[in-house]
């Protein structure tokens, strides 16, 4: 895939490439990606996990939550203003559409016993092979993720697993990148 020179236009890039996939194809692209992640020392040594609740275009985490629910705890953000706060999230539990149309925990009490986290499993729009991340372009994860020491995964489909993408100063670095067919380790 040939990268744009700013993040707007790689985001742009990257919406394009997953139109040429099916919903199964990105179905089946996400099982071997969390497949690759169960595998990882890191995810299987964690007990509390900062995960999120993934969106159709996203690497789903739906199924691994409710498969590991009764053994990991997964901690979810939820958009609250400018931030991100972080909210229990349990096998059954009512969920509702939050900002940007993002599944949330409905009601609890804010978690905040960041240092209970073990393991932070990050979204993103593409990723690069320095370990760097490009998102949705608010700053949401980098501001929350600043605020956190625990490893951090990003997990995408191959595709969004480039050579380089632009990034500043402000943008948080991830420990390792899970993706279908490769990861990449700091």
């Amino acid at each position: 895939m040939k990268i744009g020179g700013s993040k707007h236009v790689l985001r742009k890039e990257i919406v394009e490439a997953k139109k040429q996939f099916s919903a199964e194809q990105l179905r089946d692209f996400s099982n071997e990606v969390i497949q690759t992640l169960e595998l990882t020392s890191l995810f299987q040594q964690a007990q509390n996990v900062l995960s999120y609740y993934s969106l159709g275009d996203e690497v789903d985490t739906h199924k691994l939550m409710s498969d590991y629910a009764h053994s990991k705890r997964f901690v979810l953000p939820v958009v609250r203003g400018e931030d991100l706060l972080l909210k229990e999230f349990r096998l059954g539990q009512k969920m509702k559409k939050g900002a940007l149309g993002i599944s949330e925990p409905e009601g609890g009490d804010e978690f905040v016993d960041f240092d209970s986290i073990d393991l932070i499993i990050v979204p993103g729009v593409a990723f690069d092979r320095k370990l760097n991340r490009l998102g949705r372009g608010k700053g949401y994860y980098d501001r929350l993720l600043s605020q956190l020491k625990s490893p951090k995964i990003g997990i995408c489909f191959d595709f969004q697993l480039l050579e380089s993408i632009p990034v500043e100063d402000w943008d948080i670095k991830m420990d390792m990148i899970v993706a279908q067919n490769e990861i990449v380790i700091g």
